[in-house]
């Protein structure tokens, strides 16, 4: 059974129980919004789960809106779209803004629960993957500066010798810091190392050495 709660925001409070039923009746914690406005107010982001919004709402904010918001807070939580006006149009607005899935209220149960499922597994494989990023980082926050400063030089390819030649450094002064490295970063070969010094960087936005040997607080 899925983790997580799913959280709904519609303007109609039968659909909000209909969806709420969905959901308790196989034991997954729900927590139901009249307005995008009420749901921004009291969701905290570490609270794991999907959300199920209309894309319709009088008066207030519109269940796309909802997912821009929520997207330029750097929210990732996933979202299940329902709409009484579905088409091709609101469809793609919906996926654009990176909806789960856009469904015509009135959809079988199976349906929404399969969407909902979706969602609580996408939102705890997300979590999980940022798991895995602050403890992989974590293990790169072990390195001194001097092995950082020789990582660098490992992931762009340059040869031990020419590393200690370049650095003012004895060849096995350098073996010693690249073992020393992959080590700490629990990675088995070079391609690992500059696997995992890539994907820091996509997730972080900068180079693993700058968030390494800048001041910590």
């Amino acid at each position: 059974m899925p983790s997580g709660t799913v959280f709904i925001v519609d303007d109609d409070p039968a659909v909000r129980e209909s969806v709420a039923a969905l959901a308790e009746i196989r034991g997954v914690k729900v927590r139901a919004f009249p307005s995008a406005e009420a749901f921004l107010s009291a969701f905290d982001p570490r609270e794991s789960g999907c959300l199920v919004t209309d894309i319709r709402m009088e008066p207030g904010m519109s269940g796309i809106q909802l997912q821009s918001t929520l997207r330029q807070r750097g929210i990732d939580i996933p979202v299940i779209v329902i709409s009484a006006y579905a088409n091709v149009s609101n469809a793609v607005q919906a996926m654009h803004e990176g909806a789960v899935t856009l469904l015509e209220k009135g959809c079988s149960s199976e349906q929404l629960w399969s969407a909902i499922s979706t969602g609580l597994e996408r939102d705890e494989a997300n979590r999980q993957k940022r798991r895995n990023h602050v403890e992989m980082l974590s293990r790169f926050r072990e390195l001194t500066a001097e092995e950082v400063h020789v990582m660098e030089r490992i992931v762009e390819g340059a040869l031990n010798k020419v590393i200690a030649r370049d650095m003012g450094l004895s060849l096995r002064t350098v073996e010693g810091r690249r073992a020393s490295v992959l080590k700490k970063v629990g990675a088995a070969s070079v391609p690992e190392l500059v696997r995992q010094y890539v994907e820091i960087e996509t997730v972080y936005g900068r180079r693993p050495s700058e968030l390494l040997l800048e001041p910590q607080p």
